[in-house]
């Protein structure tokens, strides 16, 4: 259902792109065309977003959570990303509890961002970077309760693809934290669809 989500948000993107860049190509786009003037800073400057995520693997496979993230572009080329997530999920049986992940991240992407028009781009990257992940577990069995709480500092590297138009943007990564917590070393993938504002 998740990896659904993820081709959809992709398919999105890329359909969205040549009707969003033919639209400002209308005559009544140049005379109301404020993107950054289309000049210099067009591919420069600070955004903010927020959306949705989720972690899966073989082993994990969370609800869908949330996702808020700020960035800054330097160029065509090269971005800084700081996001916070969170997802998780339930569990029932013999036993009934709970695992809860956060996520801080900051790192780089790294790509080309195409003009399409004068105010929209579409930019494919691939992303590396540091995070900070902590699993909380909950669980009863026979009216008793316990919990633990692990946290790892690691790398994690993906892909993504994001397009602006005006001072709007979707992103959708899909980046792969290396994640040890507790006795297990996972590789799960944290896949997230943003939308926000490019400053």
């Amino acid at each position: 259902m998740m990896q659904k989500l993820f081709a959809t948000a992709a398919l999105t993107l890329l359909t969205t792109a040549p009707m969003v860049a033919s639209a400002h190509h209308s005559p009544s786009y140049h005379t109301h065309h404020h993107y950054h003037n289309g000049g210099p800073n067009a591919y420069q400057g600070p955004r903010v977003g927020l959306g949705i995520s989720y972690l899966s693997d073989r082993y994990i496979d969370t609800d869908t959570g949330f996702k808020l993230e700020g960035g800054y572009d330097v160029n065509r080329i090269v971005g800084f990303n700081l996001s916070y997530e969170e997802s998780g999920y339930d569990y029932y049986g013999y036993q009934r509890g709970s695992v809860d992940y956060s996520t801080i991240k900051f790192g780089t992407d790294l790509g080309y961002a195409f003009p399409l028009s004068p105010s929209v781009s579409l930019k494919p990257y691939v992303s590396l970077g540091f995070h900070r992940t902590t699993e909380d577990d909950r669980w009863c069995s026979y009216n008793q309760c316990s919990s633990t709480s692990y946290s790892d500092t690691n790398t994690y590297y993906g892909i993504g693809m994001r397009l602006t138009a005006d001072l709007f943007y979707i992103n959708v990564s899909n980046e792969v934290l290396k994640l040890d917590v507790g006795r297990y070393r996972y590789e799960p993938d944290q896949i997230a669809v943003t939308v926000g504002l490019k400053f």
